[in-house]
């Protein structure tokens, strides 16, 4: 993610927010809260989750009432069915698979959820909502113009001293998560702005009243948190609300096959949304037309970078030549070029990327980040070759909705760590 217009102007509004609210909590703290949690009815949508379904219904069970949940076993071929049964939540087995947008929906249908509750929280079977989660939302709802409410997702870290390479991809995208917190969401999500481009699938409660104006699954799409958010946005359904305060515990993947498959699902998803609901005048698309100049201009730039290193030990390897002189004398003559080697320019980007990485280690109490952080450019490299190459499947390609879920892991109540 760069350091560009985008990020800064909404570091800054964020900033702005933190003023605003501070003062505004001590004039709203003696309000009593009118909402209940007994009006809000739980969707998990899940495919071949049978070890981490019990360890999300537990979660939710600490400030919800069993019956409030509801399990969609979505084409599994594990346990995932029997084991959510074991909870004494309600249960229904779709074969064959039909994809999370279209499970969501059938759950809603099948119990009708719209017609029972006032509100429907959307949650990934590999997260562990927090037990001060629903308490937290119900506050902003509070608020009648809010309508959505989403969280923050947070990692589970094991305490370790030796670098793991497993963890080396958590730690990449623990870090990533909480730079769009800060520089992005946090801002985005103030009500006199709110304009945030996705609506997060993992942990999101949705006011009844809203979620029915939505088409949760679109045909062709891949994921529907990007297609709800344009909808959202584009209905002017009202606001979306958002605190880092309100904390879902959820899995990332820690191997490469798995990453470049979750990023590459988003990526594709994101551009079909943008082809199925297009452009159309607002704030909105102007915050979000900036970002994805300074992203893909970002991501190009990476991709480039490999051959300029190459350049750059060009003279030692091969020594003076017709071609490479002929590049130096072209590039001298732009900008900061004329001062500045491109030795220089990696070194800064490099070193701004490493301090950043320490920075939210430190916040975070990871310290295992100032090893990681260390060789993160590899990730940054295939962040944006996966960026770059999913524009062609995203605009020209179709989807059922149905994927395969990273690799889980069982975890125990010691390794979530803020």
């Amino acid at each position: 993610m760069p350091l560009g217009i985008s990020s800064g102007f909404w570091l800054l509004v964020g900033f702005v927010r933190s003023i605003f609210e501070a003062i505004n909590n001590r004039k709203n703290n003696q309000k009593k809260p009118t909402l209940k949690p007994s009006g809000i009815a739980v969707v998990i949508p899940a495919h071949n989750e049978e070890l981490v379904i019990r360890a999300c219904i537990r979660a939710l069970k600490q400030s919800l009432d069993k019956q409030q949940i509801y399990v969609a076993s979505d084409g599994s071929s594990d346990k995932t069915y029997l084991k959510a049964r074991l909870e004494g939540v309600k249960v229904v087995n779709i074969h064959p698979g039909v994809g999370k947008a279209k499970a969501i929906v059938h759950l809603i249908n099948t119990f009708r959820l719209f017609k029972k509750y006032k509100f429907i929280f959307i949650v990934d079977a590999d997260t562990k909502i927090d037990k001060d989660f629903v308490k937290g939302a119900l506050k902003l709802f509070q608020d009648p113009d809010i309508k959505v409410v989403f969280g923050s997702a947070r990692i589970q870290w094991p305490s370790h001293f030796w670098p793991r390479l497993g963890l080396y991809f958590v730690a990449y995208r623990e870090r990533l998560n909480r730079m769009l917190q800060f520089f992005f969401m946090f801002g985005q999500t103030w009500k006199y702005t709110n304009v945030p481009y996705v609506i997060p699938g993992f942990a999101t409660i949705y006011r009844s009243e809203a979620l029915k104006q939505l088409e949760i699954d679109t045909p062709g799409l891949l994921i529907e948190d990007f297609n709800l958010a344009f909808q959202f946005h584009r209905k002017k359904l009202g606001k979306i609300g958002y605190h880092p305060a309100l904390i879902g515990w959820d899995q990332h993947p820690d191997n490469l096959i798995d990453y470049w498959k979750q990023v590459r699902r988003w990526n594709i998803g994101f551009f079909q949304t943008v082809k199925k609901n297009g452009i159309w005048p607002s704030f909105f698309w102007a915050s979000l037309g900036l970002f994805m100049f300074e992203v893909t201009l970002h991501a190009i730039f990476l991709l480039f970078v490999p051959f300029l290193i190459l350049y750059w030990f060009s003279p030692w390897l091969f020594g003076h030549f017709f071609l490479y002189d002929t590049f130096v004398d072209f590039y001298r003559q732009f900008g900061l070029f004329q001062n500045v080697s491109l030795l220089s320019i990696l070194i800064i980007i490099f070193l701004y990327d490493y301090g950043m990485t320490i920075v939210f280690g430190l916040m975070g109490k990871k310290p295992q980040f100032a090893i990681y952080g260390l060789f993160f450019f590899f990730m940054h490299y295939v962040t944006s070759l996966i960026l770059i190459s999913s524009i062609i499947p995203g605009f020209f390609g179709k989807s059922t909705g149905r994927w395969i879920s990273p690799k889980r892991y069982s975890a125990t109540p010691s390794m979530q760590t803020a």
